[in-house]
């Protein structure tokens, strides 16, 4: 089922670009007028959690990406209100990234990643080129499902993506 849920995503994707308005101004701004598209989320605004800024990590919890378009481990659980310091190591010869976020903001996200856009560096995620660590400190606010996962072309499609269960 995990494979799934990416695949309906893109298929989602295709129709809804295929189906989109003619008019085009009905459609969404794009950026600032610059021509860099940016995401409306903010760092404090997030549906999700929010940075673990300042807080003391209750844990850390090492993750490995692979190049096998794996994570390792692939489901975390966290207590509600919980923060903890995500170490994330590229075991792998690829670029891999680290984003936590929900169902919308990885869509949003990938958006971004298969554009030409400039991104912005969020607090949820981090690039980690082989051979590096990175680490994300994380708060989590809401029971439920949260994702991490890979948006590099084709690796979140190919099934690098995690869960994080938040519980109470």
């Amino acid at each position: 089922m995990r494979k799934l849920v990416p695949i309906l995503f893109m298929l989602l994707a295709l129709l809804g670009g295929a189906c989109g308005p003619d008019d085009p101004s009905l459609e969404a701004p794009q950026g600032s007028g610059d021509g860099n598209h940016e995401m409306d989320m903010q760092d404090d605004d997030f549906d999700f959690g929010q940075p673990g800024g300042s807080s003391p990590a209750g844990r850390e919890i090492p993750i490995s990406a692979l190049d096998g378009l794996r994570f390792d481990p692939d489901v975390i659980e966290v207590s509600s209100g919980e923060t903890v310091k995500f170490v994330v190591r590229n075991d792998g010869k690829n670029s891999h990234e680290f984003v936590i976020g929900d169902e919308a903001y990885q869509e949003e996200h990938a958006e971004e990643m298969a554009g030409d856009h400039e991104m912005n560096e969020d607090s949820n995620l981090v690039d980690v080129e082989p051979g590096k660590i990175k680490e994300i400190k994380w708060t989590f606010t809401d029971e439920g499902e949260v994702l991490f996962a890979c948006q590099e072309p084709g690796h979140y499609e190919g099934g690098m993506v995690g869960t994080i269960e938040v519980s109470s």
